[in-house]
């Protein structure tokens, strides 16, 4: 009997490591659900509200409009608060005559952007003639929200500057940098 004991003690944990080691079960098939999510945001939107304007000057002289001036250029971006927007300014280094004649260089390209309509902040340099791009983000958390942009530079003319009106386009491009 001591060694039907014996033998019955040792094939216990053998019989038991045995039966916790095989599934009551054997699966085929597994499953679980997953979460599916999207955020719609709305389209921006760029509005030009106001040309840049140096106005009338003088042959010889100098003039330099301030990004917050009431004759500054002037655009706002509409678009989903909480979004990172790169934007991108490409303004020409002259004006075109439009009787002929030589060009009006125009420099010294700043830009203040807020969140304010009132343009408040420290204007910011940029150049003329290539394109820079300018890394913003709305302020506001969610829904339609606006960012403001004023535009400044000096123009200068030359004591032979023929008298005539002068033009030319500068390029803003704005895109969600997150989408």
């Amino acid at each position: 009997m001591q060694a039907s004991l014996r033998r019955l003690l040792f094939a216990t944990p053998l019989f038991m490591a045995a039966l916790l080691a095989t599934p009551a079960h054997a699966q085929s098939t597994a499953s679980g659900s997953m979460a599916v999510n999207a955020l719609v945001v709305n389209p921006l939107g760029l509005n030009v509200t106001r040309p840049l304007d140096f106005g009338r000057l003088l042959t010889s002289t100098s003039r330099t409009i301030a990004p917050a001036a009431a004759t500054s250029g002037r655009f706002e971006l509409v678009g989903e608060g909480g979004s990172a927007v790169t934007v991108t300014l490409s303004m020409p280094s002259q004006l075109s005559p439009t009787a002929g004649g030589a060009n009006l260089p125009v420099g010294a390209w700043t830009y203040v952007a807020s969140n304010s309509a009132a343009l408040g902040e420290t204007p910011v340099s940029f150049n003329a003639g290539a394109t820079d791009n300018l890394a913003i983000s709305f302020q506001a958390a969610t829904g339609t929200t606006k960012i403001y942009f004023g535009i400044g530079a000096t123009v200068t003319a030359s004591a032979a500057q023929p008298s005539s009106a002068y033009t030319a386009t500068g390029q803003i491009t704005a895109a969600y940098a997150d989408l």
